[in-house]
């Protein structure tokens, strides 16, 4: 898989595709990674919150999943206590978790 890591760095600008209602349609197989490049203007406070999130957690560890971003995520929730931070972050949370796969075993 090949990773736009410029887009979480800051060196390069993507168009939006479109709004939540591409999320339904997303491949059990994508990545936060792969997705969130595509996040429509309209949520794009989600998109930098997200962004910000990729871009530590490649700091920190150099990896980056979708549980590893939702776990961020909720730590980040936890900590917070901004009524508008906490929407924003709440929002990008559905957004993570809409495009990942349930585990099955």
């Amino acid at each position: 898989m090949t990773l736009n890591i410029n887009f979480f760095l800051g060196e390069t600008t993507s168009k939006p595709s479109n709004t939540l209602t591409h999320f339904s349609s997303v491949s059990h197989t994508t990545t936060a990674v792969e997705f969130i490049p595509t996040i429509d203007t309209s949520f794009e406070k989600e998109k930098k919150v997200l962004g910000r999130t990729v871009k530590q957690l490649l700091i920190e560890t150099g990896q980056v999943s979708n549980k590893a971003i939702i776990i961020s995520l909720v730590k980040q929730l936890e900590i917070s206590q901004e009524s508008k931070k906490t929407h924003i972050l709440r929002s990008a949370l559905e957004i993570i978790v809409g495009i990942t796969p349930d585990d099955i075993f």
